[in-house]
Formats: C-alpha cells, sequence, structure tokens
C-alpha cells in the first residue's frame, strides 16, 4: 500500500477479498446446478452465497473499525475505505443476484438466455478471482504484479459488457414468447446484476492500480 501495513489489517483485507469470492462462487455453482436440472442443491449453493455475504458484511465493518485504530496515515486509510467500498458493492451485486435466482423459475428461461447467463457468471467469478490475486500483491508490495492483475479485471468486464448486450438483445428476442411478463422483467434485472458484480470489480481494480502507480513511480 502507499504505507506499510499492520499485519493485522493486511490478513483481515485478505480474508475479506476471499469471502466477496465466496459469494460469487457459490452463485456460480447455482447456476450451474439449475442448468443440470439439480434445483435443491442450486438453492442450497444460494443460500451459501447469501451466508457469506453476511460474513463479508461483519468482517469488512470489522476492518473499517480498525483503521482509525491502527493507521495513522489518512490517504492510507482512504485508500483502503474506497477499496472497501467497491468490493462491499460486488459482494451486495452478487447477492442480489442469488436472490433472484432464488424466485425466478429459470427452467422457463429459454436456453439463449441462460447460456449468457452462463457466461457473465463465469466472468464474475473470474474478475473476483484477479481481483484476490491483485490485493495479495499490493499487500505484499509488488506494485508491477498489482497492476498487471487490474488491467486483466478491466479486460473481464469488456468481455461482461459484451455479453450483457447480446443478452439483452436475445431477451427482446424472445421477450413476447415468454408468457408471464414479470418474468422477463426479472430475469432483465438478474442480468443488470451479474453485469454490476464486474462493472464494480473494475472499480476496485482502478483504485487497487492507481495505489499500485503510486507506489511504482
Amino acid at each position: 500500500m502507499i504505507v506499510e501495513l499492520p499485519s493485522s489489517i493486511s490478513a483481515a483485507l485478505l480474508e475479506y477479498i476471499k469471502e466477496v469470492r465466496n459469494i460469487m462462487r457459490h452463485l456460480r455453482r447455482g447456476i450451474k446446478l439449475l442448468n443440470d436440472v439439480r434445483v435443491g442443491d442450486a438453492l442450497e449453493e444460494l443460500s451459501s452465497a447469501i451466508r457469506a455475504d453476511t460474513k463479508a458484511d461483519e468482517l469488512r465493518r470489522d476492518i473499517l473499525f480498525n483503521l482509525e485504530k491502527v493507521i495513522r496515515d489518512s490517504a492510507t486509510r482512504e485508500a483502503i475505505a474506497h477499496i472497501l467500498r467497491r468490493l462491499d458493492l460486488v459482494s451486495e451485486m452478487a447477492k442480489e443476484a442469488s436472490r433472484y435466482l432464488s424466485i425466478i423459475p429459470y427452467l422457463e428461461i429459454p436456453d439463449d438466455i441462460k447460456s449468457h447467463v452462463e457466461s457473465l457468471s463465469k466472468l464474475g467469478l473470474e474478475a473476483c478471482d484477479i481481483l484476490v490475486n491483485a490485493v495479495a500483491a499490493i499487500l505484499e508490495g509488488e506494485a508491477r504484479k498489482a497492476i498487471e492483475f487490474s488491467l486483466k479485471v478491466e479486460e473481464v468486464e469488456e468481455k461482461a459488457d459484451d455479453v450483457t448486450l447480446e443478452a439483452r438483445r436475445v431477451l427482446v428476442d424472445v421477450g413476447e414468447k415468454i408468457s408471464n411478463p414479470a418474468l422477463v422483467l426479472m430475469v432483465f434485472n438478474f442480468i443488470e446484476s451479474l453485469e454490476s458484480v464486474t462493472d464494480y470489480a473494475e472499480d476496485a481494480a482502478d483504485y487497487i492500480r492507481a495505489i499500485a502507480l503510486r507506489k511504482h513511480n
């Protein structure tokens, strides 16, 4: 970081980002299980995603509570707070997608849309995986690696934008064939939540890159 962090804060940050990733990991598994028509197992994964969000939120609050106590440098506190806010949005969007999926009659969704949902969930988890590596790199003082990882998150986000655009197009094309109009709206909001995971992951990566660039220069 800008200055060396206490080991307790570094460990807590890494634990937190890994728990955020766990939310997306459970969501991804839930989607794959639904595609395999294993509804009961899928619902358990979605419940696990929501529980992981609760744990992540507790970790985030503990970090924020301890920042004032253990870090005197205001710039470092602010940098950490910015990253935490963006990671919190990542977790919120993954949780929101999990909740949508627990009420959407997923098997009624056309296969073309399911394939895009599958792709978005894969990209969301990939973005979270890379974010874990980026945070670990910046905590270890590896500024160049942190920059490289943050740029990879941006690449993933751009791919997710393309998939989302195509998913919207397909939803418009098949929307009239879906008998329940509420389902169309729920699927649209669900897709937007999935896309937002990568959007906020990119925002977090931008802050990590800014910190790394200051350290690198």
